[in-house]
């Protein structure tokens, strides 16, 4: 008797929905809607380039920059011969020169940020130095670890 009891007892505790108390939330759907969505963090912006803009080559002196780097048609990075600028996050940083800009690369740093373009593929021997070239640029911000890598156009000279 006892046993009959128990299973009985048993079987109408297995497979039991959460009550539903006259259209109000049950646990279950409080737990569902109670529980964030995950957030996505993007690891790369702190080093992301956002596009340079007329009013940020003019507000660095650069009417035409010396140099400049190009990805899907928006330029990125500009060099003139004192100064180097591009904009991450919305902050317009200028850099520093460490090696000198030209028609293979050059290499530009402040503080947090630096940035390396470099050509793709091999310089010919009394090559003009002006011109267009494929190239690649690597731009890391130390602080957050953070390393974003285009391709694009190395300009020089032109």
């Amino acid at each position: 008797m006892r046993r009959a009891l128990l299973l009985c007892l048993l079987a109408a505790g297995c497979g039991r929905q959460a009550p539903v108390s006259n259209g109000a939330a049950n646990e279950q759907q409080i737990a569902r809607l109670a529980t964030a969505a995950p957030v996505v963090v993007d690891t790369r912006a702190p080093a992301r380039l956002q596009p340079l803009v007329t009013v940020d080559l003019a507000g660095a002196g650069m009417g035409t920059p010396a140099c400049d780097f190009t990805h899907e048609g928006q330029m990125l990075l500009a060099v003139s011969e004192g100064d180097a600028i591009a904009r991450m996050a919305g902050i317009l940083h200028h850099f520093a020169h460490s090696s000198p800009a030209g028609p293979t690369g050059g290499f530009f740093e402040d503080r947090q940020v630096s940035i390396s373009v470099g050509r793709v593929g091999a310089v010919t021997p009394g090559e003009s130095r002006a011109g267009s070239w494929p190239g690649r640029l690597t731009a890391t911000n130390r602080r957050a670890h953070a390393q974003v890598e285009l391709e694009g156009i190395w300009r020089c000279g032109v």
